[in-house]
């Protein structure tokens, strides 16, 4: 028993690192191309397909079917539960193309819909039987001549933009894991950041976008020019049309620390006891943790990605994390690296390939009983793996100084200092679908209600709709911002164009 005890840290360590690098490994694969899935061709979508082609004059611009050998790539998100096998991808290398494809949308009322990076977890947000759209060649970094702004193109992943601001002593309030796509990520609820703490939620710093209206319009929104146009496309997904260019402000960007730790199952509890101490007590806002409990290869471990943004961290900068009392580390990157280089670090795309579904709870706090239940929660499910295809359970505790000083009025509320946790939940068996969607909604009620129990007010803390499942009902992301919201998707879609592609309903 001795030794089956010394043996298991060791393998649980191993369970966390080799997962962690074969699952990333795996995802750089080419996947099974997606049109064998298709059994039928709507006529009606291939009239708008062809036509669409016909409309479409910039040069590069293209439409796409099933038999080319770039229409998976095209068509394929990072879970396949999201993908759907289109009936043509159109890529539209010019604003003008979008709206000439919308145009053709609106007027054969087909479905579409609009795929920046793919990394919506509920189908349909970005996917469709119809008419893809894919933003592919619109990944323009520009930055400003005077370096205060940058236009960014939907078409990107964070990596993309980092990389594009590499040297030039400015970055973005953008994303802080690999592979996740500009687009969703700031319409989607503005898009949590590793300088969240220092400016607020990527939303907080769009200066203006330019976009497409359902009926084919070209034009921009910002705080000045549409104001409610503006206020509405920060949050309200895909809704309001399709944007093409983001301004965003930049902010002084130089050397940073950090990167991701992996923590055995031994190590659970310090990291959980860790967490709680930086939730409590950390005070500087260059300090970000990301603690991510997992479940897989049937063991629970811990992996915390750590960002400071100066290259050499003051002692007391992670709290616990960084103390010798601490949990330690079965492998350890921390760290002085560019961003981009950290971003890098931790791909977010462990699990692509399989099915899966994220949902959310918004807290006041991280307490220890809640941190206690979370873990618990982990277990539970994880031992279900087995009985039900299932690949990786994850929970991702985000606990964020108060931001709301920086937040700006937008349709997603945010003025609460809300802190996210994050479920995500993978799978391979389509016939487990219901099991794991189910689960992770249940998973997310006991959560909600051990907060409440706790005395946390949750009535004011929307949740956030990046994570949210798809069925979360519109009232518990948008709260008091909701009657706004369907007003002016009257005013600026009268026809209901967008009502043809999917999204939390208003």
């Amino acid at each position: 028993m001795r030794n089956v005890l010394l043996t298991l840290p060791f393998l649980s360590g191993l369970a966390v690192a080799l997962s962690f690098l074969f699952n990333w490994s795996a995802a750089l694969d080419k996947r099974v191309p997606v049109y064998v899935q298709r059994r039928f061709v709507n006529a009606t979508e291939l009239d708008a397909c062809k036509a669409i082609a016909a409309a479409m004059t910039t040069q590069g611009s293209k439409v796409v079917y099933p038999l080319d050998l770039t229409y998976s790539s095209l068509i394929e998100h990072y879970m396949t539960s999201s993908t759907q096998a289109s009936t043509c991808v159109a890529v539209p290398a010019s604003p003008a193309d979008i709206s000439a494809a919308i145009k053709v949308i609106g007027s054969k009322r087909i479905r579409f819909a609009v795929k920046a990076a793919g990394h919506a977890s509920n189908q349909g947000f970005s996917s469709t039987p119809g008419v893809q759209i894919s933003m592919t060649n619109f990944q323009q970094v520009n930055l400003s001549g005077d370096k205060k702004t940058v236009d960014v193109g939907p078409g990107n992943i964070w990596d993309n933009v980092y990389q594009g601001l590499q040297g030039t002593g400015v970055a973005v309030v953008g994303g802080r894991v690999s592979g996740v796509g500009v687009g969703g990520f700031i319409t989607g609820g503005g898009g949590y950041s590793f300088k969240t703490n220092q400016y607020g939620v990527t939303g907080d710093t769009l200066v203006s976008a330019d976009l497409v209206l359902p009926d084919g319009t070209l034009t921009t929104a910002s705080a000045s020019q549409n104001p409610d146009l503006f206020w509405a496309i920060r949050g309200g997904g895909n809704k309001f049309g399709i944007i093409h260019n983001f301004k965003l402000k930049t902010v002084p960007q130089g050397q940073v620390y950090g990167g991701l730790r992996t923590y055995t199952a031994d190590q659970v509890d310090a990291v959980v006891n860790a967490t709680l101490n930086f939730s409590e007590n950390g005070k500087d806002p260059k300090a970000s943790v990301l603690p991510t409990f997992n479940f897989i290869l049937g063991q629970p471990g811990a992996i915390v990605l750590a960002f400071y943004d100066d290259p050499s961290p003051p002692a007391t900068a992670f709290g616990e994390f960084a103390a010798a009392s601490g949990p330690h580390a079965f492998t350890d990157d921390w760290k002085t690296r560019s961003i981009l280089d950290l971003v890098k670090s931790a791909p977010s795309d462990l699990q692509a390939g399989q099915r899966g579904a994220f949902h959310t709870v918004s807290l006041e706090k991280y307490s220890k009983p809640l941190l206690d239940l979370i873990v618990s929660e982990l277990k539970y499910y994880g031992s279900q793996t087995l009985l039900h295809s299932g690949g990786l359970i994850s929970y991702d505790v985000e606990p964020f100084l108060p931001y709301s000083q920086y937040a700006q009025d937008a349709a997603w509320p945010h003025k609460t200092n809300a802190l996210p946790l994050n479920l995500y939940f993978s799978w391979s068996n389509p016939a487990e679908d219901a099991f794991w969607t189910d689960a992770i909604k249940a998973s997310a009620a006991k959560i909600t209600a051990q907060a409440k129990k706790e005395g946390q007010n949750l009535d004011n803390l929307y949740l956030y709709p990046n994570y949210a499942v798809a069925g979360t009902p519109s009232s518990q992301l948008y709260g008091p911002n909701l009657g706004r919201l369907s007003q002016l998707k009257k005013q600026f879609d009268p026809n209901g164009v967008m009502d043809l592609t999917t999204y939390f309903p208003f």
